[in-house]
């Protein structure tokens, strides 16, 4: 097993998931979807980690929040980024 199958970003899953609570229902398509992530993505800072118990238990409630709160602009962004180019393609 490789260092790289061991390892994740803390973020990677918290975007998806405000993507699809937020992004989805607006309607855009998987490729969309897809380049909303890395958007969001683009605009977190890294938070690897190799097991998600050990980062959850070293975390304080407000450091979670925080997190939940970037994540939130980040797709916010993305999205607003997205919408205007799509108009400007138009």
């Amino acid at each position: 097993m490789s260092i790289s199958d061991q390892i994740q970003n803390y973020y990677e899953n918290k975007v998806v998931d405000a993507i699809n609570r937020i992004a989805l229902p607006k309607g855009f398509n998987q490729e969309q979807l897809t380049d909303l992530a890395c958007l969001a993505l683009n605009n977190l800072p890294n938070r690897y980690y190799r097991h998600e118990v050990d980062l959850a238990f070293y975390m304080s409630a407000q450091e979670h929040t925080e997190i939940d709160e970037r994540v939130e602009k980040a797709v916010m962004f993305a999205i607003d980024y997205l919408e205007k180019s799509l108009k400007k393609a138009n």
